[in-house]
């Protein structure tokens, strides 16, 4: 990648890093978009968000 490409894409999103693969860039933008829609995230180890729902281990 062109340096001049790599400036062009750190001006759309700082963060953006060709290294991650895309499924890590999905789950990341599914992060996003659901913090961003007001959505909190996991706070214990195991416990999990799938579309805006939380799951979490049996006690």
């Amino acid at each position: 990648m062109t340096e001049a490409r790599r400036d062009e894409l750190d001006a759309i999103d700082p963060g953006w890093c060709p290294v991650w693969d895309t499924g890590w860039q999905r789950c990341y933008r599914l992060v996003q978009n659901h913090v961003q829609a007001g959505g909190t995230l996991p706070e214990a180890a195991g416990d999990v968000v799938v579309q805006s729902k939380r799951y979490s281990p049996a006690a």
